[in-house]
């Protein structure tokens, strides 16, 4: 059955379906089955799949076969970061005007006239191919921005196409080049090319942005949000070859060109152009290939089976599946697969998930104050400006550009906080002595204000900004309450609150965490400060390397050479294998040696 008869079912409300396999694309909306048999699964070995995926740390997962839901767990209509699945979006974009003939993968960085800074490229460098760069075996080992995974080499060490590196100045340049060539913004044709025909829910052009640290290249990263209802669409599409329905989006060719092995990273998997394909027979015989991003964000094509699944992170909140235990789940579904879909299942509308109360519409009266161009962390939490935060007037909410985070909606509550969408966070106005809106704070801001406040003497500050970071975290709430103590004094009682905290807490986490706020107040110029907070941590964490080793940073950052070098000695007694604390520990004596 074709998309337009499929219109016309939905359109009817009618419930059933005889699209031919390989034929039904989801319309306005999924379609789910009604019994998982009609599907070729079966129900026990689907449930007990669901009991695993509920003990892993995923907050969305979907099934699609034949062009339809057998399983929707968790939110599956929720925008999470994509990270490097961004990477397989704009392969789909490379093939769009590849089959038009708009792209010759043959032309090199020097052809384009392509160049970089602050660090110029390398002659050698500038021979790598568009080619060369799809399949990250470009031999530019250059610094980029948005990094997370980086397989570096010495530059100039590996001459293009002989040697793949895992590398964002890669994938970062691709999406220069592709602007470059067809004169398109990255966001607008994945909106043109695949937001609009495949007809994806959730996705808009503002859930894109580029991400730019130009003190390491100029090309910046372009990452993406989405749900994973239209993440699996965009897996449907390469799934089928490029097809959708009777219409040919993307070549066979090209999608047999991203899912192809051109490099092995390891015994699992190889990769292709930007795609991940997979080398273990539990996978490679169903010719499994997927998009992979932090966290374990994926989407999985399963071409020989017409199968889909997506698994999503929260990692908003530092959320990321195990890569193990995620594989292990997929082959459960696998095998939970019981033959082939049956020629016209029962399918129903996927359920979509209630309004949210916290999605709001106030007068616009009531908002314009906060429209403006604002310093984050804001000037009253006495904390360095970070970047500037664009806050302007959308329909009945503030619509809020971060340079590091991308566009966000926000959404008025009852309490003056804010809702932000996607993400979830709690946003806080922060106020001047005379009440003047001065930007926006999330809870970690305020808890690095709090400590900064209460370091200059203003306790009472720093309390009424702990009181606001417990609305939204209670633990980090009650952490700062002790620093505070300790801050003030109480240093015994203080010490005994940290150990009860990480009693209660996942290993580290609250070490971590003091770690981290020593480091933000020693930013924020509070020395004296971050000495004492980093001194309670080793306190509370006597055998931790790491306490150890950031103290001796404080007290070399704070010119105190002779504590530094005790304390990095001390941390790597604690742990000879610290290379932190040997680098240092040179550096120091060296420094030393010249000014004698």
């Amino acid at each position: 059955m074709r998309r337009s008869v499929l219109a016309l079912v939905l359109s009817s409300t009618l419930f059933a379906t005889f699209a031919r396999a390989g034929d039904r694309v989801p319309g306005e909306h999924w379609l789910r089955y009604v019994d998982p048999n009609a599907a070729g699964f079966d129900p026990e070995a689907l449930e007990a799949a669901r009991k695993t995926w509920e003990a892993l740390p995923s907050s969305a997962f979907l099934v699609i076969a034949d062009g339809a839901v057998v399983a929707a767990w968790g939110d599956v209509e929720r925008r999470f970061m994509c990270h490097s699945v961004r990477k397989s979006f704009l392969a789909g974009l490379y093939g769009i005007y590849w089959d038009r003939g708009e792209i010759e993968l043959n032309k090199t960085l020097a052809d384009l006239g392509l160049d970089d800074e602050p660090d110029p490229l390398l002659e050698t460098e500038k021979q790598a191919r568009i080619l060369d760069l799809l399949k990250a075996r470009s031999g530019v080992f250059h610094p980029a921005a948005y990094a997370g995974r980086t397989d570096s080499r010495p530059r100039g060490s590996e001459g293009p196409g002989r040697y793949f590196a895992y590398n964002n100045w890669d994938f970062n340049t691709l999406a220069t080049i592709l602007e470059m060539e067809t004169g398109d913004p990255v966001f607008e044709a994945f909106d043109e090319h695949f937001g609009r025909p495949l007809g994806m829910e959730d996705w808009r052009v503002s859930d894109g942005y580029y991400h730019y640290e130009r003190d390491k290249s100029k090309y910046p990263a372009y990452p993406f949000r989405m749900s994973a209802r239209d993440a699996a669409r965009f897996g449907l599409l390469f799934t089928r070859g490029g097809m959708w329905g009777d219409q040919k989006i993307l070549s066979k060719h090209w999608v047999d060109r991203c899912s192809a092995l051109y490099s092995i990273d390891d015994e699992v998997m190889g990769y292709g152009f930007m795609w991940w394909v997979f080398r273990e027979p539990r996978f490679e015989r169903h010719g499994m290939f997927a998009a992979r991003g932090v966290g374990n964000q994926m989407i999985v094509a399963l071409p020989e089976i017409d199968l889909v699944i997506v698994n999503r992170a929260n990692t908003f909140a530092r959320e990321g599946t195990p890569n193990g235990p995620l594989l292990d789940l997929i082959e459960s579904i696998l095998e939970a697969r019981t033959g082939e879909p049956v020629a016209a299942p029962e399918l129903v509308p996927l359920e979509r998930k209630p309004a949210d109360p916290r999605i709001t519409h106030v007068a616009a009266q009531r908002l314009q104050e906060f429209v403006g161009s604002w310093k984050n962390p804001a000037p009253p939490l006495q904390l360095p400006a970070r970047q500037e935060v664009e806050l302007t007037l959308a329909d009945g909410h503030i619509r809020a550009f971060v340079p590091t985070r991308g566009t966000f909606d926000l959404y008025l509550q009852d309490d003056g906080s804010f809702h932000v969408e996607d993400s979830e966070q709690i946003m806080f106005a922060v106020r001047d002595a005379q009440g003047a809106f001065q930007g926006l704070a999330d809870d970690g801001d305020l808890f690095g204000g709090a400590l900064a406040l209460a370091g200059a003497g203003e306790l009472e500050r720093a309390r009424e900004l702990l009181t606001l970071v417990r609305k939204s975290d209670p633990q980090r709430g009650q952490l700062g309450t002790t620093l505070v103590q300790h801050l003030e004094g109480q240093g015994d009682a203080a010490i005994d609150a940290v150990r009860k905290l990480a009693a209660a807490a996942p290993a580290g986490a609250v070490e971590g965490e003091i770690n981290a706020t020593g480091y933000l107040v020693l930013g924020a110029g509070l020395t004296e400060v971050a000495l004492s907070i980093f001194e309670l941590n080793t306190l509370a964490f006597p055998e931790s390397f790491n306490a150890w080793d950031s103290l001796a940073e404080a007290h070399w950052n704070a010119g105190n050479e002779a504590d530094a070098i005790a304390f990095y000695e001390y941390s790597l007694s604690l742990n000879a294998g610290n290379a932190n604390a040997r680098t240092m520990l040179a550096r120091i004596r060296e420094a030393a040696a010249t000014q004698e």
